[in-house]
């Protein structure tokens, strides 16, 4: 993995999960159990989906250049 591309991942799941949380804070009523149990599967999704943008793209265009 080059550095770079793994930076992009990184930042990509943190913002996503940032959202996440945020998206599940105002959602679910307050109660500490509940914001976890609706943040898990978001954070989850969070991660395959920047998972997907950073990685994702990157296979599409090497077989374009070849």
């Amino acid at each position: 993995m080059h550095s770079k591309t793994f930076s992009k991942f990184l930042s990509t799941t943190l913002l996503l999960a940032m959202l996440a949380v945020s998206f599940a804070a105002i959602v679910s009523p307050p109660d500490p159990l509940t914001l976890v149990l609706y943040s898990l599967p978001l954070l989850a999704l969070a991660s395959v989906t920047a998972y997907v943008i950073t990685y994702g793209r990157s296979t599409t265009t090497r077989g374009k250049r070849a």
